[in-house]
């Protein structure tokens, strides 16, 4: 469903405290109180970022009060049926391949006109313009939050030091970090492999090393998994979940269940975005750190060294097609967006939000950790995706129960036999 032009919009900027809010369609005159539904992370910092784009929301609609719902971390599968029955939040957060999904059901609204007759664009990086805002079909649906993100290896640096333990730099190192961390009881990564994300940048860690390409060369039919580079990648990763490198049950961990594993002491790493860094420290302090490579390839192996996981998405946030108010919700969708993504970068040191940065200030200094990124944003390279966005939509829901069986076991010969006939049928 395309977004149509029932209302005027204006063209020129509105300044509200140093945010530059988009131009908008002009439908604040109405006196009715409105109530729209928010669905995003609403938890810890996200939540006061949450709440500080709804007071922005407020200063053009004072009219319009925001509920919030807290953001289902499961793959989008619970958005999805609430898209079949007609039930989704008025605005919620998506990522590139739950938006291809709703958008070919028509569960989404088209945003096109919004962006060509307002100035959104004005306030997004180039980078960011070209990488994040059209989906497969060549629309625009949702307003970019999170930017361009690397996936880390987070680690506990008081577990490592406090039991004579390297921080390992290659896969030799973790191994051995691996077999002295469970001797004391120490699980040595926590992941929550319930999500398709984790579980695809796990693998891109390893692979990455070994092919640029990572998974995206598998779901393109360019490499396969029986291919030395990955097979060899494929069989480390079974190494170590033979090891022990994982929690019980890690197919069934959600995000809170792996972080307070990590945060608690009960794991010596973890697993996630740079969007994190500002958890780490309020979690971890000066004993939060995140390994520059991931330590998965052969030791010397610098050519790979800043090969990583994660990257550009289309994820944002997108507006129901069935939204009482398509206008208002939109535009509102716009503003939060905007004022999210600037207080996350000012506020809490988002390195890679999609905002331009040119004219916000970093409030206070930026941490060791934090530094230690920007210092490296420019040399990491990003040639594979987060796999629940690749356009092989086949490929990523088989790759990606295929992965929850290697993390529990399942043998690399079997793994590669699986997802070379997965290969073969979803590239024909």
């Amino acid at each position: 469903m395309k977004l149509k032009k029932a209302l005027s919009i204006g063209i020129s900027a509105a300044m509200l405290t140093g945010l530059l809010v988009p131009a908008s369609v002009q439908a604040a005159e109405t006196d009715e109180e409105i109530t729209l539904s928010v669905c995003i992370h609403y938890y810890d910092d996200s939540k006061a970022l949450a709440d500080y784009a709804a007071e922005k929301v407020k200063e053009k609609y004072p009219n319009v009060t925001l509920e919030f719902e807290d953001f289902p971390q499961d793959g989008g599968q619970t958005l999805k049926t609430r898209a079949a029955t007609g039930d989704l939040p008025d605005i919620f957060k998506v990522d590139g391949g739950l938006a291809d999904v709703l958008a070919k059901s028509g569960s989404i609204l088209e945003l096109d006109d919004y962006y060509a007759e307002s100035n959104y664009e004005e306030n997004l990086p180039q980078n960011v313009i070209d990488n994040c805002l059209k989906s497969l079909d060549g629309h625009i649906y949702q307003f970019p939050i999170d930017g361009i993100p690397p996936v880390l290896w987070y680690y506990n640096k008081q577990i490592f030091e406090d039991n004579n333990i390297k921080v390992p730099e290659n896969y030799d190192e973790l191994m051995t970090a691996i077999k002295e961390l469970r001797a004391i009881d120490i699980i040595p990564v926590a992941m929550f492999g319930k999500e398709p994300w984790p579980v695809g940048a796990f693998f891109d860690a390893f692979a990455l090393k070994e092919n640029p390409g990572g998974v995206k060369a598998l779901s393109e039919g360019t490499s396969k998994a029986s291919d030395e580079d990955f097979s060899k990648a494929i069989n480390r990763i079974a190494d170590a979940v033979e090891a022990g490198i994982f929690q019980d049950g890690v197919t069934n961990a959600d995000y809170e269940t792996a972080n307070a594993l990590f945060t608690e002491g009960k794991a010596a790493m973890f697993l996630n975005g740079s969007w994190y860094l500002s958890d780490l420290i309020n979690n971890l302090g000066e004993n939060g750190d995140f390994l520059e490579t991931y330590p998965t390839a052969d030791a010397g192996a610098e050519d790979s060294k800043y090969r990583m996981a994660g990257g550009p998405d289309t994820a944002g946030l997108a507006v129901s097609a069935n939204t009482e108010y398509p206008e208002i919700a939109t535009d509102v969708a716009a503003i939060f967006a905007s004022a999210r993504e600037e207080q996350e970068y000012s506020k809490y040191k988002l390195l890679s939000a999609p905002v331009k940065t040119e004219n916000l200030e970093i409030e206070g200094e930026l941490e060791d950790v934090q530094q230690k990124l920007l210092d490296i944003i420019p040399e990491i390279t990003y040639g594979s995706k987060f796999i629940h966005t690749l356009a092989n939509t086949k490929f990523s829901a088989d790759m990606t129960e295929e992965l929850q069986k290697l993390l529990v076991g399942e043998s690399a010969e079997d793994f590669i036999k699986n997802v070379d006939k997965s290969i073969e049928k979803s590239t024909k």
